[in-house]
């Protein structure tokens, strides 16, 4: 073959192998077969996300959920029975977990325990006294300082018995500047404690608690709840805590 003839085939290999080289190649996908398939469109972009954050809506305080009544209080501590049957006697719980357990001192001067579970806001118990009595029922804890509920014994089948917390503060006219500082023992005799350090006493009977002033006693009635007393005076006290 003459050169003027190789010519024409050398431009011919050059122009054959430039179109190919032009040729888009695969990336993460398959070139179109010599079938000629039509290729799918790309998937359109999706939307921007919008970075910007949605605040967190405010509740007002006056909505926040509450805690349960039984989460607010634990049974720790002295309570005072109101004589409605079992006999006013004093009782001072001790909680763990929902286990309870308690000693009873009667203002005649039995003794005895108490033992029980919670089971949601109620006190399943059993107790015992040290003239060979006992019993059995169980105590709600209604409010964070009241507790009632009905027993029986090998006696009484329908007994009912009361216990509120009044050893502790109390504000005069809800006054926390004006705070009385209140103990009793298991005879139900009290001692008061002004916010000056003024001392005076008095005795619990009952639903009501009594102090000797100059001029005779004075007695306040607690409400159901134990969170208030009014006095026959015209003053109240509201309960400050312990």
């Amino acid at each position: 073959m003459s050169p003027i003839r190789l010519v024409p085939l050398v431009i011919v290999l050059l122009f054959t192998s430039g179109e190919i080289a032009a040729q888009p190649t695969a990336s993460g996908g398959t070139l179109p077969s010599d079938s000629g398939a039509a290729t799918k469109p790309a998937a359109k972009p999706s939307k921007p996300v919008n970075s910007k954050t949605v605040p967190a809506k405010r509740i007002p305080a006056n909505r926040q959920p509450r805690p349960s009544v039984a989460s607010m209080a634990t049974l720790d501590g002295k309570w005072w029975t109101t004589g409605n049957g079992f006999g006013d006697s004093e009782v001072v719980f001790t909680q763990v977990g929902p286990e309870v357990t308690g000693v009873i001192k009667w203002a005649n001067g039995r003794t005895g325990t108490v033992v029980g579970k919670m089971i949601g806001k109620r006190l399943q118990h059993t107790w015992t006294s040290s003239n060979g009595e006992g019993g059995s029922g169980w105590l709600e804890l209604s409010w964070s300082n009241f507790l009632g509920g009905p027993w029986r014994s090998q006696k009484i089948r329908d007994g009912s018995w009361t216990l509120r917390r009044i050893e502790g503060k109390w504000c005069f006219g809800g006054s926390r500047n004006r705070i009385r500082t209140i103990t009793h023992n298991f005879r139900g005799e009290v001692v008061m404690v002004t916010e000056d350090g003024t001392h005076e006493e008095g005795r619990l009977e009952g639903p009501w608690i009594y102090l000797h002033g100059e001029f005779g006693d004075i007695r306040g009635t607690i409400d159901a709840k134990g969170t208030r007393v009014d006095w026959s005076t015209g003053f109240d006290w509201t309960w400050c805590g312990r």
